[in-house]
């Protein structure tokens, strides 16, 4: 988890650039993943954890906040992988984590495991080819430094 701890140090360094919704307990995280079907990878979990979800500077990173999975909005993550999943057949292995604004989604592949096991990030293009062959970033925690270190710059 080295990338994803430089990211979350690189946070805490720059707290008033982080707008989120708060600590996510266990049990919250448990349900997100049942309804989901999946297991979430350490630093994705972590970061749920600790955040919910929020922006870093422009950048919305998707997660959970609140038990009601069908009566919610953006930026939960669960929310909208449901319905994204019911709308444009989005496939069950991907879990949406952040929006481009051009309707490309990143998403954790658990279609597409790394190294350790755990789920890539790929995208998905609603209405286009389906891009989740390719690997943006080999895990949530490498996916996150870029997003923090782009904001920085």
């Amino acid at each position: 988890m080295g990338n994803y701890e430089q990211a979350i140090s690189l946070i805490f360094e720059n707290i008033e650039m982080m707008d989120y919704f708060g600590e996510c307990s266990d049990s919250l995280i448990r349900l997100a993943e049942e309804a989901l079907g999946v297991r979430y990878p350490d630093d994705y979990r972590d970061f749920v954890s600790r955040f919910g979800a929020g922006n870093f500077g422009s950048s919305e990173i998707y997660g959970v906040f609140k038990e009601d999975f069908e009566n919610s909005s953006v930026p939960d993550s669960v929310w909208l992988t449901l319905l994204e999943r019911e709308e444009i057949g989005l496939p069950h292995y991907l879990v949406i984590i952040y929006e481009l604004g051009n309707g490309e989604l990143y998403c954790l592949n658990y279609d597409k495991l790394n190294s350790v096991g755990e789920p890539t990030v790929t995208a998905f293009v609603p209405n286009g080819k389906p891009n989740t062959d390719e690997i943006l970033y080999e895990s949530f925690g490498d996916f996150l430094l870029n997003i923090v270190t782009g904001e920085l710059e």
